[in-house]
C-alpha cells in the first residue's frame, strides 16, 4: 500500500504544481503576455491529474485514503 500512497502524494504535488502555474499563467494573460493556449494546457494537466487522482483512491481503502491525505497535509 505504501506504493500507491507515494504515487498519490507524487500526483497531489504534481496537481498543486499545475494549479501553482495556472495563477501564474492567468495574471499575465491579464497583462498579454501570455497565450490562451497556454492556459488551455494547463487545465488539460490539472484535469489529467485530477481523473488519475481519483483512479488510484477508489483502489485504497476509506482508511488508506485518509491516512494519506493526512501524510500529504503534513509535508
Amino acid at each position: 500500500m505504501e506504493e500507491i500512497e507515494d504515487k498519490i502524494l507524487e500526483a497531489l504535488k504534481e496537481l498543486e504544481r499545475w494549479e501553482s502555474r495556472k495563477i501564474k499563467v492567468k495574471e499575465r494573460l491579464e497583462k498579454d503576455e501570455a497565450d490562451i493556449s497556454e492556459l488551455e494546457r494547463i487545465n488539460e494537466q490539472i484535469s489529467h491529474y485530477q481523473n488519475l487522482l481519483q483512479d488510484m483512491k477508489r483502489k485504497m481503502s476509506s482508511t488508506d485514503v485518509a491516512r494519506t491525505l493526512f501524510r500529504s497535509s503534513n509535508q
